[in-house]
């Protein structure tokens, strides 16, 4: 618990895959917010490279980190995308998840 007054940590975790410079997040800070760049991004051109978590990633990473709230982002909308939210959400235990819906303020 971090005492009245301080300062919340955001993280964002960008295009990234779930690797031990990822995990190292966790042993260096308290995240309050962890916005997962999701969606098993993969691209024909480079075959089965991914360039971002999937959700099974993300719910494996959380394990470690233990933010308070997690934004999945990222994870939809374009062909590139191969895990949508169905995917990621069934990766997470419910009600982990803080969902963004697109051009709705919402405080986190």
């Amino acid at each position: 618990m971090r005492p009245p007054g301080s300062t919340s940590v955001i993280w964002i975790s960008g295009d990234t895959v779930l690797f031990s410079g990822v995990r190292e997040v966790a042993a260096r800070f308290t995240v309050d917010t962890a916005i997962l760049h999701l969606g098993s991004v993969q691209f024909g051109l480079t075959g089965p490279l991914r360039y971002t978590m999937t959700g099974r990633d993300g719910a494996r990473l959380i394990e470690s980190l233990r933010p308070r709230r997690v934004v999945p982002v990222h994870y939809e909308g374009w062909s590139h995308f191969h895990e949508g939210r169905a995917g990621v959400e069934a990766a997470f235990p419910a009600g982990v998840l803080t969902w963004l819906t697109p051009g709705v303020p919402q405080e986190v």
